[in-house]
């Protein structure tokens, strides 16, 4: 927790000039407040003072006849990305040029906590906290959102290759105290909460199936005999509204192979558990009930959110699409919804989690009490739903096969199609993605879009795996290159559709899933700041 802090505060000095060869801050800068600030950082963290206030006794840890312990910063469990973020000379350098320490060895190279009173502990980072923040709140708006971030990319990639659930938990802590809003502080906090359960969790492989206790209530158990699904579809699969216990539900069915039951049953056990966690408000998904198992089927059910009206059934982003008599969205209410979208799915992938099954079918809306029929503001709200084939991010977790239509397939990676020459991985997630954003910037069904290529509107049609596969090649010639979407969404939207629809198969190792994490959440970045 205190590197994190202590990373953001080298940041800042790096952005306001602290660290330059000069060591003049910028002009812009309040010196006197930002002088007095670190005064006060000092303070907090004068060896003396720290016992007195905060019952922590730190010491050299080259002290004859102390070793350290599992809490020196040797033997930290922070990943390495942030515990080696701030070298020991720099940390010195930037101290004593900040007129935090008198000279360079004033600060001893290794210190460790000789002991230390948890809550006192955090404390300390709490107040920490606050005067980095207070330093950052002294940067022009532009300035801070850089920092922002930077900050971000840094915390996200230790979130992404992080398997530690103290050190998780750590961070969720120092993300949890902020005392301002700063740009994807919502969408990391969220994340994190979620990485934090997933590691909790057994993966599929795993021989034994037990789960470490959870801090939060886990999905109910479900009866077979309190669901009553809809008379017209008994044996409805994919995604359908019904009853549970007298109440509205949202359903999603799917298949599964009877050899393969008992090893998916533990991965629908753990996405139940994930999707029943409390939402952040940005984090549009519904809140999972359970699943329970239904003859050659296993159902998940979603409760409606909490401000819907449940006598309304929801609708989905592909029938608003084909709705003739809506009112076209405007670009800005379009760029809105896009957003939305990808906050939510940057969530799922940063908690080191696989959607797998993205289309505008799965994006649904639903009607507010209190909402009127304006279009605009139906938008406001697109949940994520179609997670019935979601697993963690993981070679080790066992491919789970969707089933084969060309209506869905047109929304699949080239590499996804049939029997997958490759493991799932997430850019096979931002290519799907990218069709639904192209959806949202012609405000057209993707099956009428690409109906000049391949048609798949008709089912007694039998569309070979080729022409779909060729849906690639097709899209990005007549509508990439050609600078469609560009057209009409802007720049920073076309070149986002170009790159999450481009056919990367790279390797499939930790650092390559990191970057392209880290490239979606600079996209997410620049679409919240496009104004119409």
């Amino acid at each position: 927790m205190l590197s994190v802090e202590e990373y953001r505060f080298v940041q800042w000095a790096d952005t306001v000039g602290l660290t330059a060869p000069d060591g003049k801050m910028l002009p812009q800068i309040n010196q006197v407040l930002a002088e007095e600030l670190m005064v006060q950082l000092r303070d907090r963290l004068d060896c003396d003072k720290l016992k007195e206030r905060y019952s922590i006794d730190l010491q050299p840890a080259n002290v004859a006849g102390q070793a350290p312990n599992k809490n020196t910063e040797g033997g930290s469990q922070a990943p390495v990305i942030l515990s080696h973020a701030v070298s020991d000379e720099r940390r010195t350098e930037i101290l004593e040029r900040a007129k935090l320490i008198q000279y360079k060895t004033g600060l001893p190279k290794r210190l460790w906590w000789a002991a230390m009173e948890k809550s006192k502990f955090q404390t300390l980072v709490r107040d920490v906290r606050q005067i980095v923040d207070a330093l950052w709140n002294l940067l022009e708006p532009i300035r801070q959102r850089e920092l922002a971030q930077q900050v971000g990319r840094t915390l996200t990639a230790v979130v992404d290759m992080s398997h530690d659930i103290e050190t998780l938990k750590g961070l969720q802590a120092s993300l949890n105290w902020k005392t301002t809003d700063f740009p994807g502080e919502a969408i990391l906090s969220a994340a994190v909460g979620l990485k934090v359960v997933r590691e909790q969790l057994p993966d599929d492989s795993s021989e034994s199936t037990s789960v470490q206790p959870l801090e939060y209530e886990p999905p109910q158990h479900l009866h077979r005999s309190l669901l009553k699904r809809p008379t017209t579809k008994p044996g409805a699969s994919g995604a359908f509204i019904a009853e549970y216990d007298k109440k509205p539900v949202l359903c999603e069915a799917k298949l599964v192979h009877g050899r393969l039951k008992s090893k998916l049953r533990l991965r629908s056990e753990n996405l139940a558990r994930l999707l029943s966690l409390p939402k952040s408000p940005g984090f549009l998904t519904l809140r999972c009930l359970g699943f329970l198992e239904d003859m050659d089927e296993f159902v998940f059910l979603y409760e409606y959110p909490p401000a819907a009206d449940i006598s309304i059934p929801p609708r989905s982003l592909q029938d608003l699409l084909r709705d003739s008599k809506m009112r076209s969205p405007s670009v800005t209410a379009r760029l809105k919804l896009a957003l939305e979208i990808c906050k939510t799915l940057l969530t799922v992938h940063t908690a080191g989690w696989l959607h797998k099954n993205i289309r505008s079918e799965n994006i649904l809306f639903f009607t507010e009490r209190t909402n009127s029929s304006n279009s605009s503001q139906t938008l406001t709200q697109p949940y994520l739903t179609g997670f019935a084939f979601s697993r963690a991010d993981s070679p080790v977790e066992i491919s789970d096969q969707a089933s084969e239509d060309p209506i869905l397939d047109i929304y699949r990676h080239p590499q996804a199609l049939g029997e997958p020459s490759v493991s799932y991985a997430m850019y096979m997630d931002h290519y799907s993605l990218g069709m639904v954003l192209t959806e949202i910037a012609e405000w057209r069904s993707l099956k009428h879009i690409i109906k000049k290529h391949v048609d798949v509107t008709k089912s007694e049609i039998d569309v070979p795996l080729s022409a779909l596969a060729g849906i690639h090649d097709w899209f990005v010639r007549e509508l990439v290159e050609r600078g469609q979407i560009e057209f009409r969404m802007g720049e920073v939207y076309g070149n986002a559709i170009s790159w999450l629809t481009s056919f990367r198969c790279g390797g499939l190792g930790q650092h390559n899933s990191t970057q392209h994490l880290l490239a979606f959440q600079q996209f997410v970045n620049e679409l919240g700041y496009c104004r119409v």
